[in-house]
């Protein structure tokens, strides 16, 4: 058996192991008992040599282990949070450091704090605590990154509603305690990484550029394209992105990472960049970026991806999309283990790029018949591969379905390349002379209004979405 498919089966193994251990208790008997056995064959395979098999098998054995343990590590944490113990009926005092640029909502802002000390109401001394908190605050006074807050009120602990597991999807980013509209204090600002704090500065400068050289709500638009922001984005626009199955352009999917590191990637050879150089530069513009954008699920996925695409090249090597993908999984499940189960943005994305390295090949030569003009084929292709394979958990999870999706993606990521290359330049213009920001932005404007009148009408369209 190849090594490279070897890999792939340890990879698998691991996050099997991650994936039952989620779902069950399991005794620590028995994971004590496979560790042992995948160890003994192990062992055994190296002194004899000659039993591949044992030694794969052994190997298997030992990383399902090791995902059963890893996922058993991350709900120990749990105890690590020691501001959990003063959640109760009295308010408290929380002293802390946002970790996190605002998530600005449409009726309130929301602020994830790692807290510090905790003064509770009887007491006259801090307290060491450790431990994150979700803070629900209204979207003014503005605070950022790095501001060390003073905040007041009752600390609560989060509980299901109408089914979902709210508490278990707080906790895959380590947060078991909630706050709601507390009297603040700002005590300091400019702590935490001077790096984040630079890059989440360049983000705001281009959101506040992109606001001056275009109108709503297409500056709300090239901000969810670009950075990922969907706080200015109106209602009615949300609910057609919905309606029309395209979400997930305005949430920086691997759709658009795969964009920017092609522009970059193309850029470089052009200006004839020897392969080391351009895997390194575009890896680091992609690393900055993910950092920027804030690294959602699906941002980390498309950048390890295209990390390892980066590679290959540079490597002279085959890139193996199943391999690439299932490392990036199992990477990100060793650094936070609770997503796999609990983050149902991760499940989307892979289950998404699952269709199109696996029923996109082999649904192509149905659609050779349509033109290739504008990427329409591939487009409609990788539409309905994605759809066909994320179908199950969409219908599972929000109960709704697209129909009209393999239109409105055809039609909107066709042009969604030269509207993210315009609007990214006239957003840079911006940043240095409004006006030829505006002159840049009026190509971009034409773009985007493509965008939502595509989306307007076929979010008219009669059963456009069905319910389940």
């Amino acid at each position: 058996m190849h090594r490279s498919r070897v890999f792939l089966y340890v990879l698998i193994s691991f996050i099997l192991g991650v994936g039952v251990r989620s779902f069950f208790e399991v005794p620590y008997v028995i994971i004590s008992m496979c560790a042992v056995v995948g160890a003994f064959l192990l062992v055994f395979w190296y002194l004899e040599r000659q039993r591949v098999l044992l030694g794969i098998t052994g190997a298997l054995l030992v990383f399902f282990t090791f995902g059963m343990v890893r996922f058993s590590w991350q709900e120990a944490a749990r105890e690590n949070a020691t501001v959990i113990s003063f959640a109760g009926e009295q308010a408290v005092t929380l002293r802390g450091v946002m970790e996190d640029i605002p998530d600005v909502r449409e009726k309130n802002t929301r602020l994830v704090i790692r807290v510090s000390e905790v003064l509770p109401s009887e007491d006259d001394v801090w307290r060491v605590a450790s431990g994150r908190v979700l803070v629900f605050v209204n979207r003014y006074p503005v605070f950022e990154y790095g501001d060390e807050l003073e905040v007041r009120g009752m600390l609560e602990i989060p509980e299901e509603f109408s089914g979902f597991d709210y508490p278990a999807y707080l906790a895959k980013d380590g947060i078991y305690t909630l706050m709601y509209y507390p009297d603040m204090e700002l005590v300091s600002s400019s702590n935490g990484s001077s790096i984040k704090r630079y890059l989440f500065f360049l983000r705001q400068e281009l959101e506040e550029s992109m606001e001056r050289v275009l109108p709503e709500p297409h500056a709300a638009f090239l901000k969810g394209i670009l950075l990922g922001s969907r706080a200015s984005i109106p209602q009615w626009l949300l609910d057609a992105f919905q309606v029309t199955g395209v979400t997930h352009i305005i949430a920086l999917s691997g759709f658009n990472i795969t964009i920017i590191a092609d522009s970059i990637s193309r850029m470089l050879r052009r200006f004839s960049v020897s392969p080391t150089g351009t895997f390194w530069t575009s890896f680091l513009f992609i690393s900055l970026f993910t950092m920027m954008v804030g690294a959602s699920p699906s941002i980390v996925r498309a950048s390890l991806m295209g990390a390892l695409v980066l590679l290959a090249a540079k490597e002279g090597r085959q890139y193996q999309g199943p391999n690439a993908l299932t490392f990036a999984g199992a990477v990100m499940i060793l650094q936070n283990p609770s997503i796999l189960r609990f983050d149902v943005a991760f499940q989307l994305s892979f289950l998404a790029t699952a269709g199109l390295l696996f029923v996109a090949p082999r649904l192509g030569p149905k659609f050779s018949f349509l033109p290739e003009m504008f990427g329409l084929r591939s487009n409609l292709l990788t539409t309905i591969s994605a759809q066909l394979t994320v179908l199950p958990l969409l219908i599972y999870t929000f109960g709704t379905v697209s129909l009209v999706s393999p239109v409105s993606n055809m039609l909107i990521l066709s042009l969604m390349p030269l509207t993210m290359l315009f609007g990214f330049l006239a957003a840079l213009m911006g940043m240095g002379w409004a006006g030829a920001g505006v002159l840049a932005g009026g190509i971009a404007y034409v773009f985007i209004s493509y965008h939502i009148w595509v989306v307007t009408v076929l979010s008219a369209v009669p059963f456009a979405m069905i319910s389940f």
